[in-house]
């Protein structure tokens, strides 16, 4: 995602939190977002968000593209594009026109692949019914907690 606005003269990362800063609270820009550190609360951005491999989110998450590499748990609802590499943890539902997922990726939630789903101006969070988690849920998430 980056990569191609790099090669194109456009790329404009506005806004990083590097691995050794923590953020609370709920996280608002226009501009892309790279994380490699820790947030939680809720993130929302008009353009595109990069989780880097260290990072750890705690948060609903809305983006118009994304990348994810690192441990996210809440919903991710991104307008057209997104990609969760091989080492993406994502514990949460997702909506998204496209989806990559590469192998060795792991992913837990409810997921809504191809529906229009564009990034709303007053930055909504996605809102999930409450569920119970289930046994395999559990499970991912004593992993996760295991890998750390």
């Amino acid at each position: 995602m980056f990569k191609n606005e790099r090669e194109n003269g456009t790329h404009e990362t506005e806004t990083v939190i590097a691995n050794s800063v923590r953020v609370e609270g709920d996280f608002v820009s226009d501009g892309n977002i790279r994380i490699e550190g820790e947030v939680s609360g809720s993130i929302t951005t008009k353009r595109d968000l990069l989780i880097g491999e260290a990072a750890k989110i705690t948060a609903n998450v809305v983006a118009q593209n994304g990348t994810v590499s690192g441990e996210l748990r809440g919903n991710l609802k991104v307008g057209e594009r997104l990609e969760l590499t091989a080492t993406a943890r994502v514990l949460g539902d997702i909506q998204a026109k496209i989806l990559t997922v590469a192998p060795g990726a792991i992913l837990n939630g409810q997921l809504s692949i191809g529906l229009d789903a564009p990034v709303k101006e007053d930055g909504a969070e996605i809102k999930s019914p409450a569920r119970a988690r289930t046994t395999r849920e559990k499970k991912i998430e004593e992993l996760l907690t295991q890998q750390q």
